[in-house]
C-alpha cells in the first residue's frame, strides 16, 4: 500500500493523506504533498481536511438519533419543520416530501450545486435561510418519490430541521451528538473556515482554489476533519458506539435504487443514509465520495470485515474514489493471507 501510494505522490497524482485500518491494526498512514504550497507547509497524516459531501453521513446519523428521540419521524413532510423558521409558506409541489426524500436524494428538489452562481457565491458568508430561498422555488426535476438524483438542497433543508428540532446550531448538534462522544477532536463545523493549519484547496497543483465559506456548505457539504478522525467514526459503526444496532443498520441499508450507471456514476446498487451501497470481491461496501471546489474524499468501509478506507486530498481533480477503491481491494486481499 505504502509503494502504491509513493508510486501516486511521485507521479504527482496525489497529494493529501490516506489511511487504511483494519480490526484496529494501521495497515497504512500515509501523507504527501503541500497543504499550503505558498507557505510550502507539508500534508501530515492528521492534516485537516473539508470533506465535502462526506458530510452527508454525518447529517443522516443526526437525524436517525433524533428520530430515535422522538424529534421527528422518517416519514414526516418536511414543510411544518421549515415553516416559519425558513420559509414563509410551503410550495405546493414541496408538500408531499419527506425526510427520508431529502435524506435519500429522491425528493425531485434541484441540486443547488447545479445553480450558475453557486460556485461564485461559495465564499461569501450567507444564512440557512438565505441558501434555501434560492431554490424554494424552482421546480422539481421530478415528482418526489419517484426517481434518484443527487441533491445537495435536500442535506441542506436536512439541517434546517436539525436545528429546528433541536433548537441550537448544526455545529453544536454535531458536537454534542456525534464528535463529543466519539471524541472527534478534528472534526467539525464552522460557519466560516476550519481552524488554522487545514489543507488550503487547489483545482489543480498550483492552481489555488478560491476559499469556501462553511455557511454555503452547511450541512451538505461543510464538515472539516482528518483521516484518523474518520476511522475512528467508520469503526463507532460497528462497535455501536454512534448509535444503537438498530439505528446503525438503518443508516446502512439500502433506501433508494441507484440509476444503471451507478449513483454519483460509481460503482454502487443503491443509496442508504449518506452511503453508498456496494460490495467489493463479495464482501459489503458502505463509502461516499466528496468534491467541492479544492477538495476531494472518499470514505470506505466493509462493515463484515472491520476495513476502514479514507483518502482525502486538498487537489480537486484526484482520484480519491479510485485511489480508495484500491487500497480496500488490497486490504481484503492482506486479510486473506492471515493464518
Amino acid at each position: 500500500m505504502r509503494e502504491y501510494l509513493q508510486d501516486l505522490a511521485a507521479k504527482k497524482e496525489f497529494t493529501g493523506s490516506a489511511l487504511v485500518v483494519r480490526g484496529g491494526e494501521v495497515l497504512v498512514r500515509f501523507a504527501a504533498g503541500e497543504a499550503d504550497e505558498e507557505q510550502h507547509i507539508p500534508v501530515r497524516p492528521d492534516t485537516v481536511f473539508r470533506i465535502a459531501s462526506v458530510t452527508k453521513q454525518f447529517t443522516s446519523m443526526l437525524v436517525l438519533k433524533l428520530r430515535d428521540r422522538g424529534l421527528l419521524g422518517l416519514n414526516d413532510p418536511v414543510c411544518p419543520y421549515l415553516v416559519p423558521s425558513y420559509i414563509k409558506a410551503c410550495p405546493k409541489a414541496w408538500r408531499p416530501i419527506t425526510i427520508r426524500e431529502i435524506l435519500t436524494h429522491t425528493s425531485g428538489i434541484p441540486d443547488i450545486q447545479e445553480f450558475p452562481d453557486f460556485f461564485l457565491k461559495l465564499s461569501q458568508p450567507t444564512t440557512t435561510r438565505e441558501i434555501i430561498q434560492r431554490f424554494v422555488h424552482k421546480p422539481l426535476d421530478f415528482k418526489p418519490g419517484t426517481c434518484w438524483k443527487y441533491s445537495n438542497s435536500g442535506y441542506i433543508l436536512a439541517g434546517a430541521i436539525i436545528q429546528r428540532v433541536t433548537h441550537k446550531p448544526y455545529g453544536t448538534v454535531l458536537h454534542n451528538e456525534i464528535t463529543g462522544p466519539l471524541n472527534l477532536q478534528h472534526t467539525g463545523y464552522s460557519r466560516g473556515n476550519p481552524p488554522d493549519g487545514y489543507a488550503k484547496g487547489y483545482f489543480t497543483l498550483g492552481s489555488p482554489a478560491p476559499p469556501i465559506n462553511g455557511s454555503q456548505a452547511f450541512s451538505a457539504t461543510g464538515i472539516y476533519s482528518n483521516a484518523d478522525d474518520i476511522v475512528r467514526w467508520d469503526r463507532s459503526f460497528g462497535a455501536h458506539l454512534v448509535a444503537p444496532p438498530a439505528t446503525v443498520k438503518k443508516a446502512f441499508t439500502p433506501q433508494a435504487t441507484c440509476p444503471s450507471n451507478g449513483c454519483l456514476n460509481l460503482p454502487s446498487t443503491a443509496y442508504a443514509f449518506g452511503w453508498l451501497v456496494d460490495r467489493l470481491d463479495g464482501h459489503r461496501l458502505r463509502y461516499h465520495p466528496g468534491l467541492l471546489q479544492g477538495y476531494a474524499a472518499s470514505n470506505m468501509y466493509l462493515p463484515d470485515d472491520d476495513i476502514a478506507v479514507v483518502v482525502l486530498s486538498n487537489v480537486q481533480d484526484t482520484d480519491t474514489n479510485g485511489i480508495a477503491r484500491h487500497l480496500a481491494t488490497m486490504a481484503l486481499k492482506s486479510s486473506e493471507c492471515i493464518c
